[in-house]
């Protein structure tokens, strides 16, 4: 799939998400790009640790607010006054809206999860422009840090326990924080002496043949572009986008023109629109 259309389909999600507190455009959203995930992700890239992170983002939303928001008509319980910040009631409404938090942000991060489970890292880093492209590296490498530490921890502690080491408190994680941090800063000299070796910054050099746009990539762009304008159609109409639970509740108004939006970015999840997995 093309990058740049890719991105354009998780900006236009990203907009409907968190452009309106609407619940059923959120769930909508969610679950579209729940549907590309499953549909188009290669099956030797698992979706239960994104699944299980998504969830956990979102029950703690979910959470935070109804422990901490005590507004409302509703008082499902009430805790003592004496606990800092979680004293009060706890209500019906704080707990709705504290859902409805929780599903903008887990449509958030499923509609963005595509740009690294579906493309490569070099299809993202050609996607961007020529002035940004050293940043992208510079960006890139920097990311490529945080599981290549994690690897390294993992390989440290297992070699330590063969040695015989067991946790005995905070002082004894240095004997695998140390290591762990020079081996770090070991990859970062190879990896600045690998990228001098390839005359980095010396000017542009070989790239990767960009993909151009296939069936399923064209589809994504009109399925972006078509969701874009229906959305931006329903505000100009004058849609209910925006749903307060305070101070009562009352049911999220459905329109149509925001709910084909939704579904406009279900398109390319279709198999017989856009081919099989890629």
């Amino acid at each position: 799939m093309n990058a740049r259309a890719l991105a354009g389909w998780s900006a236009v999600g990203l907009v409907i998400a968190l452009g309106g507190t609407n619940p059923v455009e959120r769930v909508l959203v969610g679950l579209a790009a729940l549907d590309l995930l499953v549909t188009r992700t290669p099956p030797e890239r698992p979706l239960r640790p994104l699944l299980l992170g998504v969830v956990l983002a979102g029950g703690l939303a979910a959470t935070l607010n109804l422990l901490l928001a005590h507004a409302g008509e509703h008082a499902l319980l009430t805790l003592p006054e004496a606990l800092p910040l979680v004293g009060g009631p706890i209500t019906l409404e704080s707990a709705a809206f504290g859902a409805v938090t929780a599903s903008g942000l887990m449509a958030a991060i499923l509609v963005v999860a595509p740009l690294s489970l579906l493309l490569e890292p070099h299809d993202l880093l050609d996607a961007l422009p020529a002035r940004l492209e050293r940043t992208g590296i510079a960006v890139a490498t920097a990311l490529n840090l945080v599981p290549t530490i994690r690897r390294t921890a993992l390989g440290v502690m297992e070699a330590q326990r063969l040695r015989g080491w067991r946790p005995r408190g905070p002082w004894s994680w240095a004997e695998i924080l140390v290591p762990v941090m020079l081996t770090a800063i070991e990859g970062s000299l190879q990896l600045a002496e690998a990228m001098e070796a390839r005359a980095f910054g010396s000017g542009r050099r070989t790239r990767y043949e960009p993909r151009g746009l296939n069936a399923l990539s064209r589809l994504t762009v009109g399925s972006a572009v078509a969701a874009l304008g229906l959305y931006l159609a329903a505000r100009v109409a004058g849609a209910q986008l925006d749903w307060q639970a305070y101070p009562t509740l009352a049911v999220p108004a459905v329109d149509p023109l925001a709910t084909m939006a939704c579904l406009a970015l279900a398109l390319p999840a279709l198999p017989r629109l856009g081919g099989g997995r890629p």
